[in-house]
């Protein structure tokens, strides 16, 4: 297989950038990929962690194909199918295989815009886990993130100390999710309406965070050392000094609230960091009870995913099978 850097569509050389495609074969398509799938998602400027996630995933599905002798592009949905079956049987854990089938199910797609194939052989091919209302929504309650926050007190660095407070604070306060706090640059902060412009997972928009969260930003800043522009923008969040100051990724943001939580006993398995977000959500429909914030605050394009927190808040508070209890004395 040949060189599928990232960096390949930047070369004027590159097919991709040709009117003239009939000159882009399938077995170029699948040697050089990666000169045509960041045309196609994220707006046509996907993030660098993005592109990385996607190559990892569609790189595994080509030499799996390579292993069989089988060409990539000749797959119908029976040898994704088996293809989902050695995901399976790997072990792997329910969200590794669908980051998986997403980075090959974009492949394939990128494949149907150049008239490679005619359907995606993965199109209907998922988990099929039914998820119910409230299945697998978890939350932190305000005082366990104050407990997180706690937890870097005793960082001396106040650089590490601000920034690990203020991701903490943008995800559980502020609801982001962990892709808009690492795509923050410092051009998107409006201090004089003392707002955000949050580059979004599907769109775009602007938040108003509360006065501790901009007191926070403000000292992080001020304690942070010099970042390198990237791409004319300035990173907010950057990586420690062992990574350069450059822009933080999400699994480095993922090390550290799971660092933080295992300090203060409250890493469960199964939880990733966007549950702070969750919590975001659940808090504060508890302390409003009003689901025109919490979707505003959120982001939420469709009010019935901003339901959600008020059924959970509902059935906690409600408890009414306490109607059927017999009484008992204990």
């Amino acid at each position: 297989m040949a060189d599928n850097s990232i960096a390949t569509l930047q070369d004027e050389s590159s097919l991709a950038l040709s009117l003239d495609t009939s000159a882009i074969t399938p077995e170029y398509y699948v040697a050089h990929y990666m000169e045509f799938i960041p045309m196609y998602i994220g707006r046509g400027r996907p993030s660098m962690d993005t592109l990385n996630t996607y190559k990892a995933s569609i790189d595994m599905f080509i030499n799996w194909c390579v292993e069989r002798n089988y060409p990539p592009l000749a797959a119908h949905e029976h040898q994704m199918r088996i293809y989902f079956h050695t995901l399976v049987s790997r072990g792997l854990q329910q969200n590794t295989i669908a980051t998986r089938l997403t980075g090959v199910r974009i492949f394939f797609r990128v494949a149907k815009k150049l008239n490679f194939i005619k359907v995606n052989p993965c199109a209907d091919i998922s988990l099929g886990v039914a998820q119910t209302m409230d299945e697998h929504f978890r939350y932190y309650s305000p005082e366990q993130v104050q407990a997180v926050i706690n937890a870097f007190a005793a960082e001396e660095d106040k650089f590490i100390r601000y920034r690990n407070t203020l991701i903490v604070m943008l995800m559980g306060v502020e609801g982001m999710r962990n892709v808009e706090v690492t795509r923050m640059n410092d051009e998107d902060v409006r201090w004089d309406s003392m707002s955000i412009y949050v580059h979004g997972k599907g769109h775009d928009g602007i938040i108003y965070p509360c006065e501790e969260t901009f007191n926070i930003l403000e000292a992080y800043l001020d304690a942070r050392p010099p970042v390198i522009p990237e791409h004319g923008f300035t990173p907010t969040i950057v990586n420690d000094y062992n990574h350069g100051n450059t822009r933080i990724s999400r699994n480095g943001v993922r090390f550290v609230m799971n660092r933080a939580l295992e300090s203060c006993n409250l890493k469960v398995k199964g939880y990733s960091c966007h549950v702070f977000r969750h919590s975001c959500g659940t808090n504060l429909y508890q302390k409003t009870k009003d689901l025109r914030v919490v979707q505003e605050t959120l982001r939420h394009n469709d009010p019935k995913v901003t339901a959600r927190y008020a059924h959970v808040q509902e059935r906690m508070s409600k408890r009414y099978t306490s109607k059927l209890a017999p009484k008992i004395k204990v």
